[in-house]
């Protein structure tokens, strides 16, 4: 018996603070969330595109660098295959940053928009 009234008592307070919330504000609450879900996925890609455009034109520069270097005699043939392949590695190091700094800053842009709600 004090079992039963104990549920009742539960579920009822449970009821009282389900219906304080209309299905309106479920929804507006939800559309809101993943609202800033987009918003920090779009501004999480737009940053790791820039970086990409970023070190793919450090690397563009650099190769650019080394051939003029080879055209106007100032280095051999060898040089030039050395100093792309560093450019190039750099290049590929600075790629392999990315995912993770726009997971950052995905991250970091949700737990401001948790903070500020």
């Amino acid at each position: 018996m004090v079992s039963n009234r104990l549920n009742a008592r539960t579920r009822s307070a449970a009821e009282s603070t389900a219906s304080a919330e209309t299905p309106k504000d479920a929804l507006v609450e939800v559309a809101r969330h993943a609202a800033h879900i987009q918003i920090a996925a779009m501004t999480a890609a737009g940053k790791a595109i820039a970086g990409w455009a970023h070190a793919t034109n450090r690397l563009a520069q650099a190769v650019g660098d080394e051939l003029l270097r080879r055209i106007d005699g100032q280095s051999d043939s060898r040089e030039l295959i050395v100093r792309v392949a560093s450019a190039t590695d750099v290049h590929l190091r600075e790629l392999t940053t990315l995912p993770g700094t726009a997971t950052d800053h995905f991250n970091t842009r949700l737990e401001r928009v948790s903070i500020d709600d």
